[in-house]
């Protein structure tokens, strides 16, 4: 197999004949890869779990809550996928996902997908609601990361994505405490970047606009209508979402760095 022109060992991928003696990589396979996935139990999480695990990648997918689709993906797959229950914003959550990972012998690429939402008008919020979504988002975020980084550090390489929001960019009516969390994963993601340079370690901040499952769901209809009419493109499917982390979470992706993408189709002014 092909290595990256960064660090010795790490593979990229399938590979194919091409001449003698030659081979390279097959675009988008993830063979050989081990990705942990939080938030892997439902809505877009559970997407991102069957594209990953359809690409050939090797999967730690945490959950909070048990849910039958993931159960049956790892039945499907038993050999290539690893379930973790525990929630995020708990650091034996982040030990757990560490631990796999050091079962299946190393990790490539953390992908922090975990988040919750509690909107409400700013003056109108309770504390207890602030605190949860830092708590679950970005404290969830940096445990994980912490954790990750121990192994990917060891083995002078990896990757982060983390799934952040248009809401982070543009801010959101009644959702002060989400588009904080999420805009504090693009000031942890660059500093991991640069603290972190030296052994190989990339981060990558994906931003979606509203996608047709998970936490959009759970927005008032006419709200949800409103912003939609604003994206060009309008409302993104799973699909489109799980495809673009897959990307970022694979060897194509790797001089993407310390970087923020949106992935909303545009904003209409």
């Amino acid at each position: 197999m092909t290595t990256t022109g960064t660090t010795a060992g790490t593979t990229t991928g399938t590979t194919t004949g091409t001449t003698a003696g030659t081979t390279t990589a097959v675009p988008g396979r993830l063979d050989g890869r081990v990705i942990a996935l939080t938030g892997a139990g439902r809505g877009l999480g559970l997407v991102i779990a069957q594209t990953l695990v359809d690409r050939g990648a090797r999967l730690i997918a945490n959950y909070q809550h048990s849910v039958d689709e993931l159960a049956q993906l790892r039945d499907r797959h038993p050999a290539d996928v690893v379930l973790v229950q525990g929630d995020v914003g708990e650091e034996s959550t982040a030990q757990a996902l560490a631990d796999a990972a050091r079962s299946l012998g190393h990790l490539d690429t953390l992908i922090h997908n975990a988040a919750v939402t509690r909107d409400g008008l700013l003056v109108q919020m309770p504390v207890e609601d602030w605190d949860e979504v830092q708590r679950v988002n970005l404290r969830g975020a940096f445990l994980c990361t912490k954790h990750a980084l121990r192994l990917m550090m060891r083995r002078r390489y990896g990757r982060i994505v983390y799934l952040s929001s248009v809401a982070a960019v543009m801010g959101n009516h009644g959702q002060a405490n989400y588009a904080a969390s999420k805009s504090g994963l693009e000031g942890l993601a660059r500093t991991v970047a640069q603290e972190y340079a030296r052994y190989n370690v990339r981060t990558v901040v994906l931003a979606p606009g509203i996608v047709a499952t998970g936490l959009a769901v759970a927005i008032d209809p006419k709200i949800q209508k409103a912003k939609v009419a604003q994206l060009l493109l309008g409302e993104s499917q799973p699909e489109d979402v799980a495809a673009a982390v897959a990307f970022l979470a694979g060897p194509d992706a790797d001089f993407v760095n310390a970087t923020t993408l949106r992935l909303d189709g545009g904003v209409a002014f």
